[in-house]
């Protein structure tokens, strides 16, 4: 079996929820795929002070807040859909913020993402609303953490799933017809590649 975790990065319960859940439904129709939901809403993560004190302390960061319950999930998985809002074309505040925190674990364990799976999804209020922004600023952390980044599937969503929701949450993302085909594609790519690369492992 494969893990996939899900993460919605959004502060609120809705739209990117909803379309990271989805994603992780198509994710687990494949046989020897298992999934998982994780929510930052309501976390605390503390910003990154880059004070090394991870360095200096096998990776122990200096805050102690949700991260390590984050990192731990992280870890226990083989590949990732990433979920989150557009603000102002670039992703949450709370997933820069974890992504920001990974660097210890990434440094001291040396490349302790090497090889996973990862794949974006960005839900916007508008149909062009930095969708697709928002997913390279997650496949920019992905290519810095050396996550193998799995794009969307044609006909459209190349970067990975894009959502229309009409700030309408849940019902609206669920009504984008087209943003669910790149979402639910996009957590099958995810699924197909994770296997692929353990089953290169020899596992």
């Amino acid at each position: 079996m494969v893990k996939i975790l899900g993460i919605s990065g959004s502060p609120r319960k809705g739209s990117t929820e909803y379309s990271v859940l989805e994603a992780l439904k198509a994710a687990g129709e494949l046989p020897g795929v298992e999934t998982e939901y994780l929510s930052l809403r309501g976390k605390k993560i503390n910003f990154c002070l880059h004070c090394d004190h991870c360095r200096r302390n096998a990776g122990q960061c200096v805050h102690k807040d949700d991260m390590a319950e984050i990192i731990d999930k992280l870890l226990s998985a083989d590949g990732y859909i990433f979920g989150t809002p557009v603000y102002l074309s670039n992703v949450s505040g709370q997933l820069k913020t974890m992504f920001d925190r990974l660097r210890p674990l990434y440094m001291v364990n040396q490349g302790g993402f090497r090889n996973r799976v990862g794949g974006a999804i960005a839900v916007g209020g508008d149909r062009h609303g930095g969708q697709e922004t928002a997913i390279q600023a997650i496949l920019n952390a992905f290519l810095v953490y050396e996550i193998l980044a799995v794009g969307g599937v044609f006909p459209g969503g190349n970067f990975g799933g894009t959502v229309w929701s009409q700030d309408k949450g849940a019902e609206g993302a669920q009504m984008d017809e087209e943003g669910m085909q790149s979402v639910r594609g996009l957590g099958r790519r995810v699924a197909q590649v994770t296997l692929l690369i353990e089953k290169a492992k020899g596992k």
